[in-house]
């Protein structure tokens, strides 16, 4: 790393895969994350089936798929604001690491976040 410059190679960056029940959530707590700079970018990914034990019941229910790209060092931040929202008692937020990233594309993301 150059003395006192950040490259774009030495930013760790996540994904935050998070399920939601529709699409209203999801774009909900999609534009808060961006707005609030806790994410640089959302996909939405409508119309998955989850299941899954609930109380002693195996369940199965429609669910959307809401994955927030950010940086490592704020995912506490942003799962923090995920759980202010999110209408599920227990909701899914997952930290998922990132392999090799475009220069460009980090620096992107970089400047979007935090």
């Amino acid at each position: 790393m150059t003395e006192g410059k950040i490259q774009a190679a030495d930013i760790e960056m996540v994904i935050a895969y998070i399920t939601v029940p529709d699409l209203e959530c999801a774009h909900k707590i999609a534009h808060s994350a961006v707005r609030a700079r806790l994410a640089a970018c959302a996909n939405i990914v409508p119309a998955m089936i989850s299941v899954y034990e609930w109380n002693g019941e195996i369940e199965e229910s429609s669910e959307t798929i809401l994955l927030l790209k950010t940086q490592k060092d704020i995912f506490a931040q942003l799962q923090a604001h995920v759980l202010a929202v999110h209408p599920y008692d227990t909701p899914c937020i997952l930290e998922m690491p990132l392999g090799r990233i475009n220069d460009g594309y980090a620096s992107w993301l970089r400047s979007q976040v935090g």
